[in-house]
């Protein structure tokens, strides 16, 4: 007898481990796809974060794995930045978003309706803004803040690229009388060249211009300020920086427009940007070259000493 209720005893221990689950009682187990450390990756953090990668990065075809790499990556950091003590107020975040409305003139509900095409819940979408938000200040902290870029650099940098990305094409101070093609293409010509000899004689340009010219600088006596080589029609802009030509010099330029009398009046055939005009621009380009280098090599050093294992 006492036999009999031992074996009943068990069967009620063990008869409901043997039966399936009741749907009431069924718990969903969440697939591991990475241990980063000592904390977890699953397959639904990483198919959220699939969906946001792919939209920054504007690629629907960014493979799992790539995107799971660059989780790990930012998991590592993200626990250096809680090991430093570093946080993301919440109204960061709020603020964060606020702006993203605004940027992209999204209310309320277009931005709740946008999250909803991308299949992304809102708690995802804040911790993916708090993630780079983290990240960023850590890096600034540990990689940024070590960084400066001496002037001598900066010039060093300057003198050995001027030639190929700071030089100026050549330029010329010019005056110009203009008359236009009339009915009567031959008479235009000839008063054309009856101008030109008489300020070939010794005739005032800047007279002549007033007199004569029907450009918009007649008034200004045909002064038209500085022009690049390039800036011009083919002909006028072969004559004023041919290497012939010298300040003073007067052409008879015909054109389809109509016939220019030009005058030379400076020539600058060779120039630079200034220094301090691109200071900043090349101190910025030296400085981002630096910073990626450091902070590969300080991810690196992160990563070696991580505990990693892929399950995907």
């Amino acid at each position: 007898m006492m036999k009999k209720k031992v074996i009943c005893f068990l069967a009620a221990l063990i008869l409901p481990l043997l039966l399936p689950p009741s749907p009431a009682r069924s718990v969903i187990i969440e697939r591991v796809v990475a241990i980063v450390n000592d904390q977890v990756i699953t397959l639904t953090e990483l198919q959220e974060r699939a969906i946001l990668i792919r939209q920054a990065t504007g690629n629907p075809n960014v493979p799992l794995k790539e995107i799971l790499k660059h989780i790990i990556m930012e998991t590592i950091q993200v626990q250096r930045a809680k090991e430093l003590g570093l946080e993301v107020p919440d109204e960061v975040i709020e603020d964060y978003i606020k702006n993203f409305k605004r940027e992209n003139r999204l209310t309320d509900e277009a931005f709740q309706k946008l999250l909803r095409e991308w299949g992304i819940p809102l708690e995802a979408y804040k911790n993916e803004i708090k993630r780079r938000i983290l990240i960023s200040k850590l890096v600034n902290i540990e990689v940024k803040s070590h960084i400066a870029v001496p002037e001598e650099e900066v010039r060093e940098y300057y003198d050995k690229h001027k030639d190929k990305l700071y030089l100026l094409s050549a330029k010329a101070k010019i005056a110009d009388i203009f008359l236009p093609w009339g009915g009567d293409r031959e008479t235009t010509l000839k008063i054309a060249q009856s101008i030109y000899e008489k300020i070939k004689l010794g005739e005032s340009f800047k007279k002549m211009a007033a007199l004569y010219s029907r450009g918009p600088y007649a008034q200004k006596g045909g002064e038209m300020g500085w022009v690049r080589k390039g800036e011009l029609v083919e002909d006028l802009d072969h004559f004023i920086f041919s290497q012939e030509t010298k300040a003073g010099d007067v052409k008879l330029v015909e054109t389809p427009q109509g016939v220019h009398i030009v005058k030379v009046l400076e020539r600058q055939n060779r120039n630079y940007i200034p220094f301090e005009q691109v200071k900043k621009e090349i101190e910025k380009k030296l400085y981002s070259q630096v910073a990626e280098k450091r902070y590969k090599a300080w991810l690196d050093e992160l990563m070696k000493k991580a505990y990693v294992k892929v399950l995907l």
